[in-house]
């Protein structure tokens, strides 16, 4: 008999599979941080792709001191990340029926594997390691509409709530930049739905990226050579469905259109 744990995380696959809606979160929901992560440990288990990034969220101030943490991390698999180098277009599938939201995000990808320095994971250590930082857009969604209400473990055991990630161009000033000159910008359907810069992430890329780079160790994971992180909203979560067009738009850099579109079921 499976575990508490495996049977969410095959619940939720079998879900996204099949792109069905979930009526209510599928077993009972775990009550520490460290039962959340094996849930989500499960889920990339059972899923089988590689991982090809990750995502950091902020978890809301109030929910903190049960949750035992400030952020959070899902997984983003292979084959999920749509990349425009040079801006452009492209399509991101959701979940039909489930949660469905688009995220302007600083994204960062690494040239070689991250190590701790003697210091740990200094933000010298995680500097050294980037490729850069790009403009970003998670595609966020989840067979269960009300996945952010249950709250942070729940959102955690399903990938944190992801389906991919969208990855723009380079910014030419990111390492010298201050964060609030690093702007974004999302556009839905024409309209500006919201406007930030790196400094709504807080501490800013870095703070995230040690984050994720010791919450992984804590896994017996770390970030490799090649891998993307998205590493926090700066606009607001801004919920979509099927049809949607959305632009995503960073200072410095070409615009990237985002078609959104259904998932459909895969094997």
């Amino acid at each position: 008999m499976n575990s508490p744990v495996e049977s969410i995380a095959a619940a939720f696959l079998a879900a996204r599979r099949e792109v069905r809606p979930l009526a209510a979160f599928p077993g009972p929901l775990p009550q520490t941080l460290a039962e959340a992560y094996a849930a989500q440990e499960a889920g990339i288990a059972l899923d089988g792709r590689p991982v090809r990034g990750w995502k950091v969220a902020g978890i809301a101030p109030a929910l903190r001191a049960m949750a035992g943490a400030e952020r959070l991390a899902g997984p983003v698999f292979e084959g999920t990340i749509r990349e425009l180098p040079a801006g452009g277009g492209t399509s991101v599938p959701v979940i039909e029926g489930g949660f469905a939201a688009l995220e302007a995000e600083f994204a960062a990808r690494f040239a070689r594997d991250l190590e701790p320095g003697p210091g740990g994971f200094t933000h010298d250590v995680i500097l050294d390691a980037l490729e850069g930082i790009h403009a970003g857009m998670e595609v966020a969604s989840s067979p269960l509409p009300t996945l952010n209400e249950v709250g942070p473990f729940a959102v955690i055991c399903d990938r944190g709530n992801n389906m991919g990630a969208v990855l723009g161009p380079k910014l030419p000033t990111w390492r010298t930049a201050s964060l609030d000159q690093m702007t974004s910008r999302m556009e839905i359907d024409g309209v500006v739905v919201g406007e930030g810069n790196a400094a709504r992430v807080a501490g800013g890329f870095l703070a995230s990226l040690a984050f994720l780079a010791g919450q992984l160790a804590s896994r017996g994971r770390r970030l490799r050579a090649g891998d993307i992180v998205l590493t926090g909203m700066t606009t607001g979560i801004h919920q979509v469905r099927p049809g949607a067009q959305a632009r995503l738009v960073f200072g410095g850099v070409p615009a990237c259109a985002v078609s959104v579109v259904a998932a459909r079921a895969s094997a």
